[in-house]
C-alpha cells in the first residue's frame, strides 16, 4: 500500500512538475512577444532582438521536455514538434530581417511567429 501511494504522489508531482514547466515556458514566450512589440512599436532593434531571444529561449524548452505528459493525442504531439520546428525556423529569419534592418520582412517573419503561436493553441486548446 506504501508503494502504491509512493508512486501516486511520485506521479502528481511530475505531473505537476511539467505543467509549471509549460506555465512558465507560456509566460516567457509571451513576455519575448510583448518585448517585440515594445520594440516595433519604440522602433528599437534591441528590444525586438531581446525578445526574440527570449521567445527562442522558451521555444528551445520542447526539445528537452516530453510533450507526451502534458498532450495525450499522439498526433497532436506531433503537430506540436513540427510547430517547434518552424517556430525555430521563423525565429531564425525574424532574427536575420531585424539585424539586417528589413523591418518590413521583420513585420512579415514576425507574423508568421504569431501563426506558430496560434497555430499551436488552436491544436492543443481546441480554439
Amino acid at each position: 500500500m506504501k508503494k502504491i501511494i509512493l508512486a501516486l504522489s511520485l506521479t502528481v508531482a511530475a505531473s505537476f512538475a511539467n505543467e509549471t514547466t509549460i506555465n512558465a515556458t507560456m509566460d516567457l514566450m509571451n513576455q519575448g512577444l510583448e518585448q517585440v512589440q515594445k520594440g516595433f512599436v519604440y522602433n528599437s532593434q534591441e528590444d525586438i532582438l531581446r525578445g526574440i531571444e527570449t521567445i527562442e529561449s522558451a521555444n528551445s524548452i520542447f526539445t528537452h521536455v516530453d510533450v507526451s505528459t502534458f498532450i495525450k493525442n499522439n498526433s497532436k504531439i506531433q503537430v506540436t514538434k513540427n510547430i517547434n520546428q518552424n517556430l525555430t525556423k521563423e525565429l531564425k529569419n525574424f532574427k536575420k530581417a531585424v539585424i539586417s534592418k528589413d523591418f518590413s520582412d521583420a513585420t512579415t517573419q514576425y507574423a508568421k511567429v504569431l501563426n506558430d503561436c496560434v497555430s499551436c493553441h488552436t491544436i492543443i486548446r481546441g480554439w
